[in-house]
Order: structure tokens, then C-alpha cells, then sequence
């Protein structure tokens, strides 16, 4: 049943995680993790889903309202705290066909995530593992371990300077990693 979960969620994407449970009537607390904020509309069909234990829940959105930083959500067949207890930490997902349109230069962070970047010259850099928005550019979080099983890092802005390739197909990045000139101390 697992695999025919993840193949369902490939037409998927994950738009938030569910915080906690709200209230005692099976609502849930919720956090976007987009800046789509107008993704979710009421009679939507999501998934709930935990990727380490492959447990899911098909469901639909009977009410959605923001609340301080995050959402109140509530699901359809979530009637009581202890239901909405049992999807803590669970992912939120939804149709790829909600997001709106790119334009050529644009990109959604979950095409980015976990693509493979490379020097100009084909050598491996490691996974994009986290995006930092600053506002001017996004800055792409790379990590890979090393033989000696510490973590290698770089920053990298994405700026035409920095990323020369972005094929988000193939989940491919060439990029140079910024070098920064130490204090003296």
C-alpha cells in the first residue's frame, strides 16, 4: 500500500505540515511552506502523509482560516482531538495543477530541493538541502558528506554569477560556490 502512496504524491506537492492538533473537534494547526498562501481552498482534496513512516491520510478541506503565524485547517472525517493528534507532523499535499504558472526564470523550492549541484567542471558539490529566502535572491543550502563523515557546505546566491544551469527536469544545478576572503585575525 506504501508504494501506491508514493506514487500518488508524485503528482503532488507539499505545500505545509500539520503543527498540532487545535481545539477538541479534530481541527489542526498548520504551517505553510510556501509563500502560496491562497493554495488551499475549501472542498480541496489533500493528503496528509509522513514520509518515515509511509502512514497517509486522503482527505478533503472543509475549512481553512489563517490564525497568528500559521492556519487552522479542518479535514473532513477529522471529528475529534485524538484523530487530529495521530496527523502531527504529517505533510500537507496537494495537486501539482493548483500552482499557478512560472515564468522562464522562476522556480518552485520543492523542484529545487534535493537536485545535485555541480562545478562548471562536472564536479559534485552535493544536494541542495535547505533554501534561505533574503529577500534580493534566494540562497541554495548545499550539503554532502565527506569520507571523513563530516559535513561539507556551501552557500550559494542564485544570481546569474553564481548558477550558470538550473535544469529542474533532470534536478541538475551547476553553480561556483562563492569564495570569501578570512579576516585577519
Amino acid at each position: 500500500m506504501t508504494s501506491n502512496i508514493r506514487e500518488i504524491i508524485t503528482s503532488m506537492v507539499p505545500v505545509g505540515r500539520v503543527v498540532k492538533p487545535h481545539g477538541l473537534r479534530g481541527e489542526v494547526k498548520f504551517k505553510l511552506t510556501t509563500n502560496l498562501n491562497k493554495i488551499l481552498n475549501v472542498g480541496d482534496s489533500v493528503v496528509l502523509f509522513e514520509e518515515s513512516s509511509g502512514k497517509y491520510v486522503a482527505s478533503k478541506v472543509m475549512d481553512f482560516r489563517k490564525a497568528g503565524s500559521g492556519y487552522i485547517l479542518s479535514l473532513e472525517g477529522f471529528n475529534s482531538i485524538e484523530l487530529a493528534e495521530r496527523v502531527r507532523g504529517f505533510h500537507l499535499y496537494v495537486s501539482k495543477k493548483k500552482l499557478p504558472p512560472l515564468k522562464d526564470d522562476e522556480y518552485y523550492y520543492f523542484q529545487v530541493l534535493e537536485a545535485e549541484v555541480f562545478s562548471p567542471e562536472g564536479e559534485y558539490i552535493g544536494k541542495v538541502a535547505d533554501i534561505i529566502e533574503t529577500g534580493a535572491n534566494d540562497v541554495l543550502v548545499v550539503r554532502r558528506q565527506l569520507p571523513d563523515l563530516t559535513i561539507f557546505e556551501a552557500l550559494i546566491p542564485v544570481i546569474k554569477d553564481y548558477v550558470m544551469e538550473l535544469d529542474l527536469e533532470n534536478g541538475r544545478i551547476v553553480a561556483l560556490i562563492p569564495q570569501y576572503e578570512k579576516e585577519n585575525e
